[in-house]
């Protein structure tokens, strides 16, 4: 023990370990504590000089010991002290530098907070939402009762202490915070800003290469962000969008649901005054609503992005503005109207927007766009006297997209004129095939070498996101040649009355039904070269219904005649199954979930089975004497109201049994509901988006105007809306509002009861 206390270092343990050494030497307590009284002041090392200040080592932080006064206390204004012998009993009562929560705008911007009630003071002077994070011991909010909260503030009050009330409310409320999602989704305390930026990072990396999606402008959207500019509607819809695309973790996808919602109900509470933004974020409504089987909902919703489009002129030129400005209309312009184009269904009567109403140049390449880099591009519909050339390597992707959709607009069109004509003149027919197969024809020819398909090409774009894009141009390509030549497939649901085709020469309906299957069988062929390279983008609904006619064609014409068109029953089941898995690789949503169901269902039938109980494509059961106009896919799905005193002459359609059902019945007294369906033919693209939300600050007024930059942001003059007040009668060649908007008897003239207009 004693030589224990020789190796110990010189301080009280020394002591300490005398005095026990001494104990167990049989020394009596009394004498023990005197040596050891003796010995700790001897042993003890002179005590040095404090480096830290009072101040500092009060508040407990590290102090760098300069004298007389420290940094820290000379940078906050605080006494500083190096009195040891008052440290114990100096009290000084320090300003507080932080308060003990800052509220949930002043965090997620990272600004500091003044802690006060009701409102801090960033809020009170910024005018906006002030709301705390309750904590255990405050369950109620420090808002005002009756103010209006974003998604984010209101995710506050939905916090609970008891985590499945938190998970069950956080499924179903949109409007609260995502807790309980686990590591994948926003945790308790993830903020609505993290969720956003989150968002972003999604949407551009996985989404943002579907052409209807390519109107935003990433550096621009981000500018304006972080400026706290961007309506809380579009940051809505990009949540529900994304949710829908992509997975975010458990329960997002719900919650981005409730985002969607909440969205277009924002939306139709300031509908008066169109925006840029608002038609941005209707577009990606419209598209979340037909990704979730909701038809009839994107079928209303475009129309009122289509006439907020024309309020706002979008279809036409504006060389006021700067360039990224003026692409990201052009692009909005144009997915609009591919929108239309899938909406339409070859209807006529249902277009909203036709290719010579849009005088618009067509999108620029991707890197223009994303570099601001100004370059003039072609029109969809040249001069008459422009000659046709090959088009440069530097054509934008989206503008072959653009193209190759308005000829499958006008084949849709021609094949619904002619299922609809009782007396066909057979080589009037022939001559429109013939011509509408050129401009496929040209439409290849013209096609630039690096957009060329072949499984090089495919490699290279293997892991671009781009190759979305590039896969779905060659998809459509061999689709109308499909959509056109699939009226000759005797006793296909398409195909023209059996007497219609025993009129036409049998050499040409041979060719027809030829090019009909092989475009097909070289469909599916793009799809085995999608799974061999593992190409796996997130694409739109349109790759799933085309993937599901592929397969339909394929299979109908196996039981046809697969000795005629040299069909192989296992090749046709590989095929089939290559068309099921990219769907399974590559679609999202409850519409793709159905389409997909609907194609395991044919592959399990068999190749011997007869396809006539698709839920998704109904079949008809005879083909002998249709003469009946097709009916629109999503008008089964509307209920349509009687207004007698407005509608005046009833409008029927084709329920595909040759007979003509009432829509609009002046006897029927309730609500006329057409038979149901799941989704569009094939001839159908699929509704895209077109709903747009307002650009503000903060959930504020769409009316704000953006303070301009050094920079070119996309978003220029996007907030100006059409008020009375900012330029209604400029955007509308107006000059007269008074006279334009008064209200008077002419609108209830013939032509405007009977659907006139836009």
């Amino acid at each position: 023990m004693n030589v224990a206390v020789t190796l110990s270092p010189p301080n009280t343990l020394h002591a300490r370990g005398h005095v026990r050494s001494m104990s167990d030497a049989g020394f009596d307590s009394p004498r023990a504590a005197s040596v050891a009284s003796v010995a700790t002041p001897q042993d003890r090392r002179p005590k040095k000089s404090s480096s830290t200040c009072a101040t500092c080592r009060h508040r407990k932080v590290r102090c760098n010991g300069v004298r007389p006064m420290c940094s820290n206390c000379q940078r906050l204004g605080f006494p500083c002290s190096y009195d040891e012998a008052d440290a114990d009993a100096w009290h000084v009562a320090l300003p507080r530098r932080r308060v003990k929560q800052a509220c949930l705008t002043c965090h997620s911007r990272k600004a500091r907070c003044s802690g006060h009630l009701p409102s801090c003071e960033r809020c009170s002077s910024l005018g906006l939402d002030c709301v705390y994070r309750p904590t255990k011991r405050i369950k109620t909010s420090s808002r005002p009762q009756g103010s209006m909260r974003s998604p984010a503030a209101r995710s506050i009050d939905s916090d609970s202490h008891d985590a499945h009330d938190d998970s069950d409310r956080a499924m179903s409320d949109p409007a609260s915070t995502p807790a309980s999602y686990g590591h994948d989704g926003p945790s308790p305390d993830e903020s609505f800003d993290s969720l956003i930026r989150r968002t972003f990072e999604k949407f551009f990396h996985h989404i943002h290469h579907i052409p209807v999606f390519s109107f935003l402008h990433r550096a621009s959207l981000m500018e304006q962000y972080y400026a706290g500019k961007v309506d809380k509607a579009l940051l809505l819809a990009l949540v529900g969008i994304t949710s829908c695309l992509t997975t975010m973790g458990p329960g997002i996808r719900e919650y981005g649901d409730g985002c969607i919602d909440e969205a277009e109900s924002l939306i139709f509470a300031d509908y008066t005054i169109p925006s840029t933004i608002k038609v941005q974020a209707l577009v990606l409504i419209i598209k979340h609503r037909i990704l979730c089987n909701k038809f009839p909902s994107a079928f209303m919703l475009f129309s009122i992005a289509s006439r907020f489009a024309a309020a706002l002129r979008l279809n036409h030129h504006s060389p006021n503005l700067c360039f990224l400005a003026q692409e990201s209309r052009r692009r909005l312009m144009w997915s609009l109207y591919c929108i239309d184009a899938g909406i339409s269904g070859g209807f006529a009567e249902f277009s909203l927007w036709r290719a010579d109403r849009i005088n618009v140049g067509l999108p620029c390449n991707e890197r223009n766009f994303e570099f601001d880099l100004s370059k003039p591009t072609e029109k969809l519909v040249p001069d008459p006297d422009d000659p046709e050339q090959p088009r440069s390597e530097d054509i934008g992707s989206l503008a072959l997209h653009v193209r190759i959709l308005h000829i499958r607009q006008k084949i849709i069109e021609f094949t619904k004129t002619a299922l609809i004509g009782r007396n066909i003149n057979a080589v009037e027919l022939q001559s429109r095939v013939l011509g509408l197969h050129q401009e496929l024809e040209d439409f290849a020819y013209r096609m630039p070498a690096s957009f060329q398909f072949s499984e090089n090409s495919m490699r290279l774009r293997a892991y671009s996101p781009r190759i979305c894009v590039f896969v779905m141009i060659h998809i459509w390509w061999r689709q109308c040649y499909c959509d056109l030549y699939r009226l000759a497939m005797t006793g296909f649901r398409d195909a023209l009355p059996l007497q219609t085709l025993e009129s036409l020469d049998q050499s040409f309906l041979d060719h027809c039904q030829r090019q009909c299957v092989e475009h097909s069988v070289a469909m599916a062929d793009i799809f085995k070269c999608m799974e061999k390279l593992h190409a796996r983008p997130i694409a739109d609904l349109d790759l799933a219904i085309c993937a599901f006619q592929c397969a339909r064609t394929l299979h109908y014409a196996y039981r046809l005649d697969a000795v005629k068109f040299g069909l192989v029953t296992e090749t046709v089941r590989e095929q089939s199954k290559a068309c099921l898995k990219v769907i399974q690789q590559c679609c999202r949503g409850p519409a793709a979930a159905g389409v997909q169901a609907d194609l395991e269902r044919l592959i399990n039938s068999g190749l011997g089975a007869v396809d006539t109980s698709s839920p998704v494509l109904e079949a008809q059961s005879s083909t002998q004497g249709r003469t009946a106009y097709p009916q629109h896919p999503v008008l089964k799905n509307i209920r349509v109201g009687e207004e007698p005193s407005v509608i005046h002459t009833p409008a029927r359609l084709s329920n595909g049994s040759g007979t003509r059902p009432d829509v609009y019945s002046s006897t029927s007294p309730g609500m006329a509901t057409l038979s149901p369906t799941m989704l569009p033919d094939a001839w159908m693209s699929t509704p895209q988006k077109a709903f747009e939300t307002n650009m503000g600050s903060n959930g504020e007024g769409s009316s704000a105007v953006l303070t301009s930059t050094e920079l070119n942001n996309a978003y220029e003059d996007a907030l100006k809306g059409l008020s009375l007040a900012n330029g209604l009668d400029h955007a509308m060649g107006v000059m007269d509002l008074s006279t334009m908007w008064a209200p008077t008897s002419e609108w209830m003239a013939p032509e405007f009861a009977n659907g006139a207009g836009v």
